[in-house]
């Protein structure tokens, strides 16, 4: 059986399905209490890219002034428990965007919690890449 035989066997849906994970956060651990897990889902390739493309410069360059904004605004996208979107959350934490409220409440973790969303969406390092090939 060929690849695209093969491709052809799996159920059209299997190919629609969203990846999820849980992680547990250690900065809403410490606000609530208690241990926190909190669940992401994988975000669609052009997304990622528009998102992952504003923290670079005019040049394509990355921009290390906005590389914590534009992953703040990949986990807005990929947290869905909990609900960054929520208009009344936004409201309560005073903030205009999932964006911000994943600051406000993440912190510094939303540099580990991006790469997490990255990997869960199928995006590698180019490091990573390499060394899936080598193997």
């Amino acid at each position: 059986m060929n690849l695209v035989e093969k491709l052809r066997a799996i159920d059209q849906k299997k190919f629609d399905e969203i990846q999820t994970k849980e992680l547990y956060s250690k900065q809403l651990s410490k606000l609530l209490g208690e241990d926190t897990i909190i669940r992401i889902q994988a975000i669609d390739g052009e997304l990622f890219s528009s998102l992952s493309g504003t923290g670079l410069d005019k040049n394509g360059d990355v921009d290390y002034n906005r590389v914590f904004s534009a992953n703040a605004k990949i986990v807005a996208e990929g947290v869905i428990e909990p609900n960054l979107k929520d208009e009344s959350l936004l409201k309560h934490l005073g903030v205009a965007s999932p964006a911000e409220a994943a600051k406000k409440i993440f912190h510094g973790e939303i540099n580990t919690i991006s790469v997490e969303i990255t990997e869960l969406s199928g995006f590698l390092s180019e490091q990573e890449t390499e060394k899936q090939v080598k193997n």
